[in-house]
């Protein structure tokens, strides 16, 4: 039997065009550029809209993303991915209600894309559902998703979530708790923290950090066992490296305990040098927080402030218990920035630097400074003359600042990092942080 000398050629040609990776493959994988100029040849459908939305939100631009969502849905209702976008969005406001609805509806429409049910089990946690945590997180894992760091963080969270049951990281303070002494040494600021009655240790008290971790050393010397292991990202070195998890029972920072408290851990000599661990305020985002620079003290309260002429209200965006605000820099370029008492120095992303016209091959660029953090020492950092930062009410001018790789970062909080503000910014302020009215307060 013949066959026809086209035949062999129009499979190939078939098996070829079947490997080309769509649009969601290319976010899945972060390339979000190709993306873009993928989705540019594809022609205006819903779902093609609610994609655009999502490439939006990967930018930072959450006004527009949740638009383009929007107008999907008004194309075809039943857009999963749009309810998908939509949800994301009302996590980055602590909407938990919302991203919830919004969540479950994109998987009643597409019960098999993993990405989902990740989202979901964060909306749940929002919720304080560790139940139902647990379960989204479980059928994320089933769905075997092509996406190594997220599944390996999936895993170690299913494994905390067993450990831990559904009493997580539960805080006990008074009514009125009392400020928390500060002290400041080399930009950072550090509190007294006692780990299951033993103490009392030095911590940094970090908002830029997602959790709380120790050095491996204390983790050690309090005879803790490892729950599991996960992947922690952070500035330095691949922007990644691998971490044990523990539980501690009790932790108390000032009068106020927090019990079954999931912990990671860090084995950076330098950073072991400063401090025996990291302590995360996200675990207090039921309170209202200020961190008060001049006052050298941590400020708790369950009431919001009264309002202030003289503090500037900015809006925030709540993503893996980090806190962003816009921030315009010399004036005409828009980015979001991490609010980070961790960060020692305020610097800017590779992308935002070339924005402003500075690159690895400007001249003079390149500098051999040695920037560490929990992913080791920095690799390529570049000094960026004559910067400015605004907000609506107040700005911070620096001769030069550094900028630096923060693509893992916005990798693992799903969108773009313009910056970090750190110690030389805030150190005149008063921080405050409401992580439920996604605000952050400074005032001076």
């Amino acid at each position: 039997m013949s066959s026809s000398p086209l035949a062999i050629p129009l499979i190939v040609l078939m098996a070829l065009a079947l490997q080309l990776p769509s649009v969601a493959d290319l976010l899945t994988r972060d390339e979000v550029q190709q993306a873009e100029a993928l989705l540019d040849k594809q022609p205006r459908t819903a779902e093609s809209v609610a994609l655009r939305g999502e490439i939006d939100y990967r930018k930072g631009n959450f006004d527009r993303a949740g638009a383009l969502y929007k107008e999907a849905l008004g194309m075809n209702a039943k857009t999963a991915r749009a309810h998908y976008g939509l949800g994301k969005l009302a996590i980055g406001k602590l909407k938990t209600k919302q991203a919830i609805q919004e969540m479950m509806r994109a998987i009643e429409l597409d019960p098999k894309e993993p990405l989902y049910r990740f989202y979901a089990s964060e909306a749940w946690a929002l919720e304080k559902n560790y139940a139902e945590q647990r379960k989204q997180i479980e059928e994320y894992i089933a769905l075997n998703p092509s996406d190594p760091d997220r599944l390996a963080e999936a895993k170690a969270g299913l494994e905390m979530l067993k450990a831990l049951g559904n009493d997580v990281a539960s805080v006990d303070a008074p009514q009125n708790p009392a400020p928390i002494p500060l002290r400041k040494s080399l930009n950072l600021v550090f509190a007294r923290v006692m780990i299951n009655g033993r103490g009392p240790y030095e911590f940094a008290v970090d908002t830029g950090a997602s959790q709380i971790v120790l050095s491996e050393k204390l983790a050690g010397d309090l005879g803790l066992t490892p729950v599991t292991s996960t992947i922690m990202h952070g500035v330095g070195g691949g922007g990644k490296i691998d971490t044990k998890l523990y539980s501690v029972k009790e932790m108390t920072i000032g009068d106020v305990k927090i019990k079954n408290v999931p912990v990671g851990t860090f084995n950076d000599p330098l950073v072991s040098q400063l401090a025996d661990g990291i302590f995360s305020t996200a675990v207090l985002s039921d309170f209202i927080l200020t961190v008060n620079y001049p006052g050298n003290q941590l400020e708790i309260s369950r009431k919001r402030p009264a309002a202030n002429p003289a503090s500037e209200v900015l809006p925030a965006w709540y993503f893996s218990n980090l806190l962003l605000v816009p921030v315009q820099v010399n004036g005409q370029h828009r980015g979001n920035f991490i609010v980070d008492t961790g960060a020692v120095t305020t610097v800017i992303s590779h992308n935002m630097a070339a924005t402003l016209g500075v690159d690895e091959k400007t001249p003079g660029a390149k500098i051999d400074l040695g920037i560490a953090g929990v992913g080791g020492f920095e690799g390529v950092v570049l000094r960026v003359p004559n910067v400015t930062f605004k907000t609506a009410k107040n700005s911070e001018t620096f001769p030069q600042v550094v900028s630096i790789n923060l693509k893992e970062m916005s990798k693992m909080i799903g969108t773009e990092i313009a910056g970090v503000i750190g110690f030389d910014f805030l150190d005149e302020y008063k921080l405050t942080l409401d992580y439920y009215a996604a605000e952050v307060r400074l005032t001076k």
